[in-house]
């Protein structure tokens, strides 16, 4: 009898769980909120207790569930409805680079750090800091990023050109801490980059955010102000 209720229990409750995900949410995980995730985390958790604490009626676990379950969807409801529970509830989207500019006080609203914004650009096919009019943090976690027009992808092909390929550039420096191995994979030396860095005018590496260099020798620095640049290695 004890093994019945409990087939019969982990039965119901799964196809109670099944049923309520898929009537609640055909996101794809990428595209949860924090709300949505915490609130599948509860369903789940309820099901469990449900069907693992045999002193707990089973009608009790299935009605908690479908209240739950209820209150989420009203509440999905209200936030399409209402711009400002929206606004609450899923926070705004954050400017992290604006006009090629690391904006370090929405990084650290969101707290984002310099290699994790490197490696979101990467995943866009940036790899320029200089080329970013605007990059903003999602609601969902995802950046978006909009290259500035001068900078927009136009292959060669499109226009009967065969060109070189180009140079992948290297983090040097992050936070103030210049990265050897980065350095050398650019075929520059720290003299090199120290002489270069002293020609902008910068006496103290702690306020540079992040320095990006290629095998050409295009610097490319971003400081915590509003100084920012490019440099050509002298031809």
């Amino acid at each position: 009898m004890v093994l019945v209720d409990f087939l019969l229990r982990g039965f119901i409750m799964f196809a109670l769980l099944y049923i309520l995900a898929r009537i609640l949410s055909k996101k794809l995980i990428s595209q949860l909120t924090l709300f949505d995730f915490i609130a599948g985390i509860t369903l789940g958790s309820m099901t469990s207790n449900t069907f693992l604490t045999p002193d707990l009626p089973l009608w009790h676990g299935i009605a908690a569930l479908v209240l739950f379950s209820a209150l989420v969807m009203i509440m999905d409801i209200w936030t399409i409805k209402s711009f400002r529970v929206r606004k609450w509830l899923n926070s705004e989207p954050t400017l992290l680079i604006d006009n090629g500019k690391i904006l370090e006080e929405g990084m650290a609203k969101v707290r984002f750090t310099v290699d994790e914004l490197i490696g979101e650009l990467r995943k866009s096919g940036v790899f320029h800091f200089r080329d970013v009019q605007v990059a903003v943090l999602e609601t969902d976690g995802t950046v978006s990023v909009l290259r500035k027009s001068q900078y927009t992808p136009l292959t060669q092909g499109d226009i009967g050109m065969k060109g070189n390929e180009q140079s992948f550039p290297q983090v040097v420096i992050i936070q103030g801490n210049l990265l050897p191995n980065s350095l050398a994979a650019t075929g520059y030396s720290e003299e090199w980059i120290e002489d270069k860095i002293a020609e902008r005018g910068i006496s103290d590496w702690a306020e540079i955010v992040t320095a990006q260099l290629d095998t050409e020798g295009n610097l490319y620095i971003d400081r915590s102000e509003d100084s920012l640049g490019l440099t050509r290695k002298d031809m």
